[in-house]
């Protein structure tokens, strides 16, 4: 199966984004208007819409829930919630849960060592789902990779876009099999959608701000769509259960400690 990549756009506060655009690069730019391709979506998009407008045309199965695997730098939590303010789980990093394609979901990153007491609520808006073979779809889920450099974007005010997307194989043969991580960098004014679509298939749109919820009156959406959640194999912390597994799978069920 082919390797997942994304594309990386960072804005500045809404305060300022007309008068001062900043693009802080990652590697070389890419141009997302080049070709003849033209994608009516883009990521600027209300949160929510992108994905549930494909969802309409894609006719997803809402049996299916995707695996997907939240990376931090080092250590944290990850809470998830789909449209209440009570998380449906809060989870050691790396997380792993599994989604309907075609809603949006609002996270909540904390206790990070290199971030002592700061929370952040990046929202994760799945478009697409992989088909791994049977039986196989926790081995193949999408990454959610937050950075150090992302989350210190968003506590100093500034929104961080991604757009994870599953590398055409054709595209994948022209880069080292053993480290495949390209980073790529867009205009704000360019269509990073586009982009990814040229590239590959777009499978989740990642934004990464300095916004918290501030009560329980928080915009429609907030906290997500109300999708499908499934733990699958995970272990919520503080339940007073260690799961024993190797390499290749679960060598037993949950035991107590």
């Amino acid at each position: 199966m082919s390797p997942i990549h994304n594309l990386l756009i960072k804005l500045p506060s809404l305060a300022c984004v007309t008068a001062c655009v900043v693009v802080a690069s990652v590697g070389s730019r890419v141009n997302a208007q080049q070709g003849d391709y033209f994608q009516p979506l883009n990521e600027k998009m209300t949160p929510g819409f992108v994905a549930d407008t494909l969802a309409r045309v894609r006719q997803y199965d809402p049996a299916w829930l995707q695996p997907v695997r939240v990376e931090l730098p080092t250590a944290g939590t990850v809470a998830v919630y789909s449209a209440t303010p009570e998380p449906n789980a809060t989870l050691s990093t790396p997380a792993q849960f599994s989604v309907n394609a075609g809603h949006i979901y609002r996270l909540r990153i904390a206790d990070m060592p290199e971030f002592p007491n700061v929370e952040v609520y990046p929202s994760i808006e799945i478009l697409d789902r992989m088909h791994p073979p049977q039986g196989r779809a926790a081995d193949y889920p999408i990454p959610v990779v937050l950075t150090e450099a992302d989350i210190r974007e968003a506590i100093n005010g500034r929104m961080v876009t991604r757009v994870v997307y599953l590398e055409q194989p054709q595209l994948a043969a022209m880069y080292d099999p053993l480290r495949r991580e390209i980073p790529q960098a867009v205009n704000p004014a360019d269509n990073a959608l586009q982009e990814a679509d040229r590239l590959g298939r777009p499978m989740i749109i990642v934004r990464i701000g300095g916004r918290t919820p501030s009560g329980n009156y928080m915009p429609y959406l907030y906290y997500g769509s109300g999708g499908g959640f499934d733990l699958g194999e995970s272990v919520p912390i503080h339940t007073g259960v260690v799961k024993l597994s190797d390499k290749r799978g679960p060598k037993s069920s949950l035991v107590r400690r």
